[in-house]
């Protein structure tokens, strides 16, 4: 059973996680909008990165351009799922919460921009990969692999104490 206080704790890093990483990805966007003029690219490292402001109405790379209405009510969903699986699982591992929060706060940082402007400005750009994508994008994306991490590790360590 966890302790009330530990509880609290879990919730604030959950809670202070994805603030931080919402109020990054609004910074990030809002500076790029004003550095960048809109379908330009600015090389940041030589030949490997670069910045590159595009408006994108559809999903993560690209996908389901023109469906911002039902990615906005995709991305609500997504959060109070988040949300309730928080709240219902409340395991206190501090990975967890943190990778939560990650979600959490690229889920809110893209659904800000939806709301607000109709569309997500992607401005990362690799020379070695294709799509353009986001601050927010990048921590939904190592949240994810967190939590698998984070999964497989106590899949793997229950299967020792079961001799599997």
């Amino acid at each position: 059973m966890i302790s009330k206080k530990k509880s609290i704790i879990m919730n604030v890093y959950f809670l202070l996680t994805g603030v931080v990483v919402l109020i990054a990805d609004q910074i990030s966007k809002y500076l790029i909008s004003i550095n960048v003029a809109e379908g330009t690219t600015m090389e940041v490292l030589p030949k490997f990165l670069y910045f590159t402001n595009i408006k994108n109405t559809g999903a993560a790379f690209g996908m389901f351009q023109s469906y911002t209405k039902i990615l906005t009510i995709i991305s609500l969903v997504a959060i109070f799922l988040i949300i309730i699986l928080k709240v219902m699982l409340n395991l206190e591992f501090l990975f967890y919460n943190i990778s939560l929060g990650f979600i959490l706060g690229g889920a809110l940082g893209n659904l800000v921009d939806r709301y607000f402007i109709g569309e997500v400005t992607d401005f990362i750009s690799f020379s070695f990969f294709g799509p353009v994508f986001n601050i927010a994008d990048s921590f939904i994306v190592i949240g994810f692999i967190l939590i698998i991490i984070l999964i497989l590790r106590e899949y793997l360590k229950q299967g020792k104490t079961k001799g599997i």
